[in-house]
């Protein structure tokens, strides 16, 4: 699997010699390969990373379990941890978003915090190809044209997902 998300990084020139990177690490599965799949690929491309956890504190414990596993690994390959713990559903209430779209909106502050405090050239997110299938039955339920039925992109701005060529899966059996 990992020579085949390299080559999908390759082909969509997701990455360049020497870049920084912000690395959006939940404690799932998917993230979490994609953690260990740059940090196999960061001597071939020279990368620096930058891990950064957002704690939603919804799920209590478990939230604060999944951040502390997210810094144990980070500590142990010596990957610079950042988090950041925002009550999402009070974020909801106060600027009237779905809580969805709130804990997105600060998980993507986060990430852009991170990449221009510490001047990163691109931002990575674990979206898998099942991801971007679902994104789209989605969007056709919703009515949306042809245009809309695109998926998730394999970039945008300074976001990448190098994932998106792997199904979840395969994610799995890699971990």
């Amino acid at each position: 699997m990992l020579n085949k998300v390299k080559q999908y990084i390759e082909s969509n020139r997701m990455l360049s010699k020497g870049e920084k990177v912000v690395l959006g690490v939940s404690g799932g599965a998917d993230s979490v390969c994609l953690f260990f799949i740059l940090l196999a690929l960061s001597d071939i491309y020279q990368l620096e990373l930058h891990v950064v956890h957002v704690n939603h504190m919804i799920r209590g414990k478990e939230a604060d379990a999944d951040q502390e596993y997210v810094e144990s690994i980070c500590k142990e390959n010596d990957v610079p941890f950042h988090f950041v713990k925002e009550d999402v559903k009070c974020y909801a209430k106060e600027h009237h978003l779905s809580e969805e779209e709130a804990g997105r909106n600060i998980r993507y502050q986060a990430f852009e915090r991170v990449r221009e405090e510490y001047n990163c050239d691109v931002i990575a997110v674990a979206h898998n190809s099942n991801d971007c299938a679902e994104t789209m039955l989605f969007q056709l339920v919703r009515g949306s044209g042809l245009t809309g039925l695109t998926g998730i992109p394999v970039m945008r701005d300074r976001i990448i997902r190098p994932l998106l060529c792997v199904t979840r899966k395969e994610i799995e059996q890699y971990l």
